[in-house]
């Protein structure tokens, strides 16, 4: 009896070991003074519990406990960041997302004109950031810049084609207005187009050019054709269309 009691009791406690750390998140209760508040609805309280270690790849189950609105996994968990841009990965592999073509059409009409972009280029291991004007072809995928010819950006391009780019518009808290974000990320390759390349003045023409004269633009600019391999696009709005407020394009798809 005392050993069948000692086998049943052992038992118990391995299962604990495994039920306890997936009671993980945030559970809803009256929560004591010096409880942690979820960035949730205005007024909620959520009390923070203890979650197991988790991977940045990792995806939610499906048994995973109730959480607050706006909550992230490292409010609970310990996780082991491995990859580039994780946590907003995070974000991609737990909620909705929209197919990779009705991604592509909500970035269309973000950008639907020159856009102001930071682009981000790297030689020597040192980034450089600048401010540019970028078109959007919707047909070939592609973004093209025009540039001053003999900027550090291009010659950077020239020695190392990786790039990556930032366009967003959205409410700050300092200036009141409609609380939404939108943002797309681009990451990608770019090539330099000098004014004597062929495909110059088609190019030229698709970027609609507004204070100078192409006769001008030849003498003065360069072109960067970017190609992203993926874009993602982060709305907030998108939590009203029961999807993931970041989207992943992937041009591979």
């Amino acid at each position: 009896m005392k050993k069948r009691l000692r086998t049943i009791l052992a038992h118990t406690i391995v299962s604990l070991l495994f039920i306890l750390p997936a009671l993980c998140c945030a559970e809803q209760a009256a929560a004591p003074a010096d409880s942690k508040s979820s960035p949730g609805k205005a007024g909620e309280a959520f009390t923070i519990q203890e979650g197991r270690p988790i991977t940045s790849d990792q995806v939610m189950s499906q048994k995973h406990p109730p959480f607050a609105r706006g909550m992230v996994c490292v409010e609970c968990h310990t996780v082991t960041f491995d990859a580039v841009t994780s946590s907003t990965r995070q974000y991609i592999n737990n909620y909705p997302q929209l197919k990779n073509e009705a991604v592509w059409k909500k970035i269309e009409a973000f950008l639907p004109g020159r856009e102001r972009f930071a682009l981000s280029t790297v030689y020597n291991n040192e980034p450089t950031a600048t401010t540019v004007d970028m078109v959007l072809d919707k047909n070939e995928k592609v973004f093209y810049v025009v540039c001053e010819k003999g900027t550090e950006k291009l010659y950077q391009i020239k020695q190392n084609t990786k790039i990556c780019a930032v366009h967003y518009e959205g409410w700050t808290v300092a200036g009141g207005g409609k609380k939404e974000w939108k943002s797309v990320q681009v990451r990608g390759t770019a090539e330099v187009i000098p004014s004597g390349d062929p495909r110059y003045s088609t190019i030229i023409d698709k970027y609609h050019l507004a204070r100078l004269s192409k006769e001008r633009a030849v003498l003065r600019f360069d072109l960067i054709r970017i190609s992203p391999s993926e874009i993602v696009y982060f709305d907030t709005n998108l939590a009203g269309e029961n999807a993931g407020i970041y989207q992943r394009w992937e041009r591979s798809k």
